[in-house]
């Protein structure tokens, strides 16, 4: 017997209809009411048959286990967020390092600036500068191997006095042997000050303002 003449019998298509259209998918609770109709109604001169029950426990059966999966996949989902605010959390009062070019000079007017060329260089420059783009240090590279480089700022200016402990911008121009550039990718080193929960994402606020993702942050010190 078919499912839609067992529900125009009872009255159920209508709504069976408006729960489908609400939810887009059978529940456990309206298989088994659909599966124990059809019991109910079949023709007893035409009795489904037992391949038929067999088939439609199996659907029932993968239902269920779909139902457990999917509950199970919210909870862990909910677990991992849970565990990323966490993270996030005692991640506050470190420094980060992430892709970027700021660097921030701490109490002890020692600043770390993170880079890595991509070959060997033998010269260069690094021009520090404030967050309104105003030069305040530039110093001299000496050769240097290919790699990540950490070369430490002792929080002077060019005249060699001391600038404010905050969050500066630094860029580098490393060249290689024959005067040529040298490819380099630049990195932030900033203290975590806050945490931000918005749309599902974890976010970490640094010291220059700055939001950063969980996700890119690379090391942690």
């Amino acid at each position: 017997m078919e499912v839609n003449s067992v529900l125009d019998n009872l009255g159920l298509r209508r709504d069976f209809t408006e729960q489908a259209d609400a939810t887009n998918e059978l529940d456990q609770n309206t298989f088994l009411r659909l599966f124990i109709a059809q019991l109910e109604n079949q023709d007893p001169l035409d009795p489904s048959s037992s391949e038929e029950f067999v088939a439609q426990l199996a659907q029932f059966s993968s239902l269920e286990q779909a139902t457990q999966t999917t509950s199970l996949l919210e909870e862990l989902l909910a677990q991992g967020t849970e565990r990323g605010r966490f993270e996030a959390v005692a991640l506050i009062g470190h420094e980060v390092l992430a892709t970027g070019n700021t660097v921030e000079l701490d109490s002890d007017g020692v600043g770390n600036l993170v880079y890595q060329v991509a070959g060997n260089i033998s010269s260069g420059t690094i021009t520090i500068t404030d967050l309104t783009g105003q030069v305040v240090r530039s110093l001299i590279l000496e050769p240097q191997a290919a790699g990540q480089q950490t070369i430490e700022w002792d929080g002077l200016d060019n005249e060699g006095e001391p600038v404010s402990s905050g969050v500066y911008q630094f860029a580098v121009n490393p060249l290689n042997a024959e005067g040529v550039n040298v490819s380099v990718i630049t990195f932030l080193r900033e203290s975590v000050k806050s945490a931000l929960w918005e749309n599902g994402q974890t976010e970490l606020i640094l010291a220059s303002g700055k939001t950063l993702s969980m996700d890119d942050v690379l090391s942690v010190f």
